[in-house]
């Protein structure tokens, strides 16, 4: 079967949530994850958007943002950030965030603030917004983002949302309550985390991708795992379900840089 390495990746993300959980949603690529997961194998999973919204069923459309107005065809609360970060999130009822990232470390600390020096950045990102406070309180954690080498440095220019901190039990040192981040999922791969150091580890590479090319677009010494594996490929109904449901228009998944529609600048990026 023909699928796309950004095909795989939400289709992995999304095999992370399991049947029944309250999944606090970010923006981007844990939409697709989210909606994906409630359409196929945890249909009772309850999705939880940030801005307010609780939805016990999925959407027509697919959202653009995690606040879109599609949302409320199938929501059961159309609330404020009161309800979502404050009740379910600080309260303490979220099973599993899912995040997306500009950048993310070996101990699954994530980037979103800016590249480079805080005061004086080459680069100001869109911020958290409730990420912080979902990679602080949710019971567990699972990072999507397209893999490069300058997007996985040993070491984030700024925490946004915090991982694993420095390792070892700094989490807890810190005070920050449940598990942390317990995969981050590219297309290229599955990590996960050591139990004892807190470090990033492969767990497994995609279909069609090669270790060396793993290893070329992570800024440190990845470990791999003893027992690592292939990712299963995706089924019939991944797919279908994903290209047909999801995101029939590609908004999401169309790459524009085999749709000839970058210059060459943007591809250099």
């Amino acid at each position: 079967m023909d699928f796309t390495r950004r095909e795989m990746m939400v289709i992995a993300a999304a095999r992370e949530i399991k049947d029944g959980e309250t999944v606090i949603t970010g923006t981007y690529w844990p939409i697709l994850a989210s909606l994906l997961a409630k359409k196929l194998h945890a249909p009772h999973s309850v999705l939880v958007f940030e801005g307010g919204i609780i939805c016990n069923w999925a959407p027509t459309r697919t959202p653009l943002i995690a606040h879109d107005p599609a949302m409320l065809s199938c929501s059961v609360l159309c609330g404020d950030l009161f309800d979502t970060l404050g009740s379910v999130v600080h309260g303490g009822w979220a099973d599993v965030g899912v995040l997306s990232a500009s950048s993310v470390d070996k101990y699954g600390n994530i980037n979103t603030t800016c590249i480079g020096d805080y005061l004086k950045p080459e680069v100001r990102l869109p911020g958290s917004g409730g990420a912080s406070d979902i990679g602080a309180s949710a019971k567990r954690l699972v990072i999507i983002l397209e893999q490069t080498r300058g997007r996985f440095p040993e070491k984030v220019d700024f925490i946004t949302t915090p991982g694993f901190l420095h390792g070892s039990n700094s989490r807890e040192r810190a005070g920050l309550r449940h598990g942390g981040p317990c995969a981050v999922v590219t297309d290229l791969g599955v990590f996960r985390f050591s139990p004892v150091s807190k470090e990033m580890y492969l767990h497994s590479y995609h279909p069609g991708v090669h270790i060396e090319e793993i290893k070329a677009n992570v800024g440190w010494q990845l470990k791999i795992s003893p027992r690592l594996n292939e990712t299963a490929p995706p089924t019939t109904q991944e797919i279908k379900v994903l290209r047909e449901e999801i995101d029939p228009a590609g908004m999401y998944l169309r790459d524009a840089r085999l749709d000839g529609l970058l210059t060459s600048e943007d591809k250099s990026l």
